[in-house]
C-alpha cells in the first residue's frame, strides 16, 4: 500500500481509484471483521456465568476488537489523507491559484 506522502505523486484518476479501493476495503472490514467481533464481545459481556464466559475469553474478545479498530483507524487515516490530496488538486483545477478562492472555500491553515 502506498504511503500517504506518495499520494501527491499519483494522477487524479489513480487517486480516485485508490480512494474507491480504500473506502470499499474499510467498509468490508467494518462489516466482516469489526462489527462481528464487537457483537461477540458485547454478547459475551452480558453472560454472568464465569464458567461459560471466562475472563480470558473477555480479554481475547476485547483485544480482537481493539486490533480491528486499529486497522480501521489506519485505513481511515489513509483514506482521509488521500481525500485531502484529491480536494487540493480539484481546488487548484477548479479555482486556479488559491489566491483567487472565495472566502468560503479557503483551505484550512
Amino acid at each position: 500500500m502506498l504511503e500517504p506522502k506518495n499520494f501527491n505523486e499519483l494522477s487524479l484518476d489513480e487517486r480516485l481509484s485508490k480512494a474507491n479501493y480504500l473506502s470499499r476495503e474499510l467498509s468490508e472490514h467494518l462489516r466482516q471483521s469489526y462489527l462481528p467481533k464487537l457483537a461477540t464481545l458485547r454478547s459475551d459481556s452480558k453472560v454472568y456465568d464465569p464458567v461459560e464466559v471466562t475472563d480470558q475469553r473477555i480479554l481475547d474478545g476485547a483485544l480482537a476488537v481493539l486490533e480491528a479498530e486499529q486497522f480501521a483507524d489506519d485505513l481511515y487515516a489513509q483514506l482521509h489523507t488521500l481525500m485531502d490530496s484529491i480536494t487540493d488538486q480539484m481546488r487548484d483545477m477548479v479555482y486556479g491559484s488559491t489566491t483567487d478562492l472565495p472566502s468560503s472555500v479557503h483551505p484550512p491553515t
